[in-house]
């Protein structure tokens, strides 16, 4: 098996930044913190918590201006279409038992062009979930990670290997235009688990996947209830703005993951005694707002009729801005303004796959829309007029949801 994840790739390399806008575009705002936890020049693994799909893989493409490798389970290649934009993003399969015995022997040349990636000084990004969760809760760490970041250190010497945790925090897994957050943690040196690795490996490879499972926890808002997730979910929301004041902490999405990762960490230090009362008015909270048709992600930003008003004049300036030139921006990006979510809902089941799906059909819509756009407006009126069209169609694709997402705050908050 050829390993092409660290082949230059001038498509891949033209492509980027337009699947790096398309990201931005797709989230009503992206927080990225802890950058600095990123041991630059050195040898790295990503080690994210898996919560949506590819959305994960586009989101650690954000971190760094970097080309990044990443592994990703062997079943979601089934579909062609989707393979190919997969290998173009340089993600590998990885075989599972369930994807067929047969299958497994592949793993070994997988295994062992991930570790020539890294040896080459690319990042490599492995999910350490092994599989995405429809939960802010993390799940029990797969070992090939472990495997990987040891046989690469054997081979790196004196040189070091970090494995650095990730952790995301969703607003909402599907709906359009969520905020999400990526919280950078310290990154773990694979040399401190060499001496284990050497004299008996699957201690180290259990004290690799503790230290990480450890880190990742701080990382992301993790909801220790299993069988009580939604009340204290819930719960952490109702908190939210309490929270904020008592931590001092802006009321934004960042102040926000902030507040409900604090509040799961009081609950997980009480005993279940303890616990029960907050859970009960966990579950009566999200049984309020289930009532009333309000989505907790906006009941925990603390919404009043100043921050109607306020929405509302914004949407005011934006449309007098686009109000004169509003037939140039309109037709410039007609995708933007189609509900390609409610498609999606329909046709996939699987709803982690959804906003990756729904990702997918937008990014390359408007990229054909706008491109066919800017030729026809060059053609017929000029290249200057060609190039305002692709500026007008960029700019909508980010300017035009947000635009709405106003109108539905007030929506919201009107409720």
């Amino acid at each position: 098996m050829k390993n092409t994840l660290a082949d230059f790739n001038f498509f891949y390399s033209f492509f980027r930044p337009i699947v790096d806008y398309g990201t931005y575009a797709h989230y009503r705002r992206v927080t990225i913190k802890g950058r600095n936890n990123i041991p630059w020049g050195e040898h790295y693994i990503f080690a994210p918590c898996h919560q949506n799909a590819l959305m994960d893989a586009l989101l650690v493409l954000l971190i760094t201006g970097r080309p990044v490798a990443f592994l990703a389970r062997a079943d979601i290649f089934s579909n062609p279409t989707i393979a190919a934009f997969l290998n173009f993003l340089r993600i590998s399969p990885v075989y599972r038992i369930r994807d067929g015995r047969d299958q497994l022997g592949k793993n070994e040349q997988v295994f062992n062009n991930s570790r020539d990636v890294l040896l080459k000084g690319m990042p490599l990004c492995l999910m350490a979930e092994g599989r995405h969760n429809d939960k802010h809760q993390l799940l029990p760490l797969v070992k090939g990670m472990f495997r990987i970041a040891g046989e690469t250190q054997r081979r790196l010497g004196a040189k070091p290997l970090y494995i650095v945790p990730v952790g995301f925090d969703y607003d909402h897994y599907e709906q359009p235009y969520a905020n999400v957050c990526l919280n950078i943690g310290k990154p773990i040196a694979v040399q401190d688990f060499m001496a284990d690795y050497e004299a008996n490996e699957p201690v180290a490879l259990n004290r690799m996947r503790d230290a990480l499972a450890h880190s990742l926890k701080e990382q992301m808002h993790h909801v220790t209830s299993t069988d009580q997730y939604d009340d204290e979910y819930a719960y952490c929301h109702s908190q939210t703005q309490a929270t904020l004041r008592q931590l001092h902490l802006r009321n934004n999405p960042w102040g926000r993951f902030v507040a409900r990762q604090h509040v799961s960490q009081q609950l997980a230090a009480m005993t279940p005694d303890e616990r029960a009362p907050f859970l009960a008015a966990g579950a009566d909270y999200r049984a309020r707002m289930q009532s009333r048709g309000i989505p907790l992600w906006f009941a925990s930003k603390g919404w009043n009729w100043g921050k109607s008003a306020l929405a509302l004049l914004g949407v005011m300036l934006a449309l007098s801005v686009i109000l004169p030139i509003w037939k140039y921006w309109l037709l410039s990006n007609l995708i933007v303004y189609l509900p390609t979510h409610l498609l999606v809902r329909r046709l996939i089941k699987d709803t982690q796959f959804r906003s990756s799906v729904n990702y997918g059909i937008r990014l390359f819509a408007t990229f054909l829309y706008v491109l066919v756009a800017t030729v026809v407006m060059a053609c017929c009126h000029g290249v200057l007029m060609g190039l305002v069209t692709l500026l007008l169609g960029t700019a909508s694709a980010f300017v035009t949801p947000r635009i709405f997402l106003l109108l539905r705050d007030v929506y919201y908050g009107m409720k």
